[in-house]
């Protein structure tokens, strides 16, 4: 497989096989081509994204290379990377009584709103769930697909705890009762009880693999300092009309790595916006020096057509540019087109634009989605090392696990933030 213009493509021969009743899980450093591996199996490559495609799939015998994406849709399950991409009706009901209506799964659509606890969300407006919130009504939809087969794509990368293990329970079922799933996955970990067979994507090969560990992320080395960098009081969280939280206070210092757990819905990202300045909210809120906020979908924050431009376009000073390129492990990527890249090399180079910008504080919102474990490690030394000199964290996220990277731990979760240990 080949994309235009971009030379040698992410795969090469890669195959694999899917049983009735298996669960496989795919490994593989961000950017190797999961994303593209299943792309190609759904139809969004090439008839969505153009490239020059080789190779056969095959659905019970028969090939389904001259079908659409339209027409594969009732053969298998898809969810996407991205719920934003695969939601357009008003409500979750709305959407699950279509993909009920395409799978004919009317049956198990109650059992799956019950299981994935989507029931309270089913007549809210789409707009007004979260990262999370849509995303379980989007695993639900690729679930009514079953017994046919279903395509994950980072199908945790927004789901709390209690969703990953609603998740992997109804993976279990599925199988039991002889369905198939392929789910690219960089935190494989979560699903692991539901998973039968492990594979990696590496070197544009598909190749069996072991399981995946958690990674074990080490704490800060060093003591923040006592300037106060943002300090918010009586702050109210709303989204659409809805109060999330009662009125609460927060304090972040100088060199400081604060992060805030909670579950689906709870309001992080609500947090995120108001504390950055980028969500009007009544409360007092003061802040030192330049904040930078980045978002759960690092798409919308890219705005250049190369990842160069990317960082020259926030910073004249090209040696400042090339050391943040090394930083941040883009030197390779410096010509490329930011949409032409994976989810986690996206995640990185909106990273490291904020970086260049220097910030006094520095909010990044679900900083664990898109990268594989390799890639966590490297971007919590990374905040570490920026923290040693002065700079402010806050990371938002329902990843209880980066708790052990931070100096404190705050979890928002029925209407309060409050203090909790590592």
């Amino acid at each position: 497989m080949r994309y235009p213009d971009q030379g040698r493509g992410p795969l090469a021969g890669a195959g694999l096989e899917l049983a009735p009743g298996e669960v496989a899980c795919l490994r593989g450093r961000s950017g190797s081509g999961k994303t593209t591996l299943l792309a190609a199996v759904n139809g969004l490559v090439p008839w969505f994204e153009p490239a020059a495609v080789d190779g056969t799939v095959m659905l019970d015998g028969a090939a389904l290379d001259d079908l659409d994406p339209g027409q594969r849709a009732p053969l298998l399950g898809s969810c996407l990377d991205r719920a934003d991409a695969q939601l357009f009706l008003a409500t979750p009901r709305h959407e699950l009584a279509a993909a009920s209506r395409l799978h004919r799964g009317a049956s198990a659509a109650a059992d799956l709103v019950d299981r994935l606890g989507i029931g309270p969300l089913l007549d809210r407006r789409t707009t007004t769930l979260s990262s999370g919130e849509r995303q379980r009504v989007t695993v639900a939809a690729a679930l009514l697909a079953a017994p046919g087969p279903l395509l994950l794509d980072e199908p945790t990368s927004h789901l709390d705890a209690a969703g990953a293990l609603a998740l992997t329970a109804a993976l279990d079922e599925m199988a039991r009762a002889g369905g198939s799933a392929l789910i690219a996955e960089h935190a494989g970990w979560r699903l692991d009880a539901a998973v039968g067979r492990w594979l990696e994507l590496r070197d544009r090969r598909v190749a069996a693999a072991e399981p995946p560990r958690k990674p074990r992320l080490p704490g800060p080395a060093h003591q923040p300092g006592s300037a106060v960098v943002l300090a918010a009081r009586g702050l109210v969280l709303e989204r659409m009309g809805r109060r999330l939280a009662e009125p609460i206070d927060l304090v972040v210092r100088e060199g400081e790595v604060v992060v805030v757990n909670g579950p689906n819905g709870a309001g992080k990202t609500t947090l995120a916006r108001a504390v950055a300045g980028a969500r009007s909210t009544a409360g007092a809120i003061r802040r030192t020096g330049r904040v930078g906020l980045m978002l759960p979908d690092a798409t919308i924050q890219l705005l250049q057509n190369s990842v160069l431009g990317e960082l020259a376009s926030l910073c004249r000073d090209r040696k400042v540019v090339a050391r943040v390129l090394r930083r941040h492990r883009l030197e390779a990527l410096a010509a490329r087109a930011p949409w032409s890249l994976s989810r986690g090399e996206r995640q990185r180079l909106v990273h490291a634009a904020l970086d260049v910008t220097q910030p006094s504080l520095l909010i990044v919102d679900e900083p664990a989605q898109g990268l594989d474990p390799e890639d966590l490690v490297a971007f919590v030394d990374l905040v570490h090392r920026r923290a040693a000199k002065g700079r402010a964290y806050l990371l938002i996220s329902h990843r209880q696990e980066l708790a052990a990277a931070a100096h404190r731990r705050l979890v928002l979760d029925c209407g309060r933030l409050e203090e909790a240990g590592r």
